[in-house]
């Protein structure tokens, strides 16, 4: 980063999945701020004991609130989730969320500093009542990995037995109802024309909402849907490039890591339209309601001008989510808060 700090800023990046479940957007929200701070050229080390200016927590759990606690007024929480993140999620969320919520509402009041992902989770907070400082600072993602190389297209449609000319229509994300992937299923069915690839599976296993139905209906899909599975992180960019357009039915999200690698690879955003998507994509997507899908699949196959415009449209609206300048923010963000502390220590006489 070309504007790196005046000053030198250790920080304790703090995530739960370093070892644990890796097949979801948290722990790829940690592994990108890694990226993007050590590009940046910040001292960052990742659940150290070694105390730093800067305590990052990227998760929720007991290990994130240890770090809270030991933080001493220099704490930074990213808000990922909001308690309607887990319905659809986990199993028998809607039991447990009165706890869950009241549990997340105290975890980031720990904090000294919350970063939401969104708009809409900033919003989310407000209403939970979190009186923490909160700023909005995206997810990011490293933008060169997911730009299309040459033989990837060709390589991955071969391994999967998929024709050249055939269209095909992608999703990424786990296999879970809060995904929508009966709608995905459903809009494969009307639409045999086209071949759709869903990318992911059920890492929390048991825990994850609707299990059964799900292994259940992704078992029990057209012959021109297939679900391959969890893909290691760093082969998602080659199935993309195989891909013509994103199709991401998501009932709930929060920020959506699949349709900024989605865009970074050049494919056309075809989403259900959510409220949290406008401030953060603008109209770089075709936003559909729950019986619109089969419909923009169509257009795209067809209108090879459509296809083209929704790429653009994508490749300019994902700049803004590289590393520079999530790195960038995050660094405004920790100086404000250091600035901050050594205000109230030092109150002017």
């Amino acid at each position: 980063m070309d504007d790196a700090p005046a000053r030198r800023i250790s920080v304790d990046l703090v995530s739960e999945t370093v070892g644990g479940a890796t097949g979801h957007g948290v722990h790829t929200a940690f592994t990108q701020t890694l990226a993007a701070l050590e590009r940046a050229g910040i001292d960052v080390r990742v659940n150290t004991a070694e105390p730093c200016d800067v305590t990052h927590v990227e998760t929720i759990g007991p290990a994130g609130l240890r770090a809270l606690r030991a933080s001493r007024g220099h704490a930074v929480v990213t808000a990922h989730i909001v308690p309607e993140s887990l319905v659809g999620s986990f199993a028998f969320a809607r039991a447990w969320l009165p706890i869950a919520s009241a549990y997340i509402r105290f975890f980031y009041s720990r904090a000294d500093l919350v970063l939401a992902v969104s708009p809409a989770v900033a919003e989310g907070l407000a209403r939970m009542g979190i009186s923490t400082p909160v700023r909005v600072v995206p997810n990011a993602i490293d933008l060169e990995r997911f730009r299309p190389q040459p033989r990837w297209r060709t390589e991955v449609r071969a391994s999967l037995g998929i024709p050249d000319d055939a269209f095909v229509v992608i999703s990424t994300g786990q296999v879970q109802p809060r995904k929508g992937v009966d709608t995905f299923i459903k809009t494969a069915r009307q639409c045999p024309e086209a071949t759709f690839l869903w990318l992911g599976g059920m890492p929390f296993k048991m825990l994850t909402a609707g299990f059964r139905r799900m292994a259940r209906a992704t078992r029990h899909v057209p012959e021109n849907c297939r679900f391959l599975g969890e893909v290691a992180h760093e082969e998602v960019p080659k199935f993309l490039a195989a891909a013509d357009c994103l199709l991401f039915p998501s009932r709930q999200e929060t920020f959506g890591f699949t349709i900024v690698e989605a865009a970074a690879a050049g494919l056309p955003l075809v989403l259900r339209d959510l409220e949290v998507y406008r401030p953060l994509f603008d109209d770089a997507y075709i936003a559909c309601q729950e019986d619109g899908f089969p419909d923009a699949v169509r257009r795209l196959m067809t209108d090879a001008g459509l296809r083209a415009e929704y790429a653009s449209r994508a490749r300019t609206m994902v700049e803004r989510y590289g590393l520079e300048p999530h790195a960038k923010a995050l660094v405004e963000a920790y100086l404000w808060l250091l600035e901050r502390n050594e205000a109230i220590a030092s109150p002017a006489t």
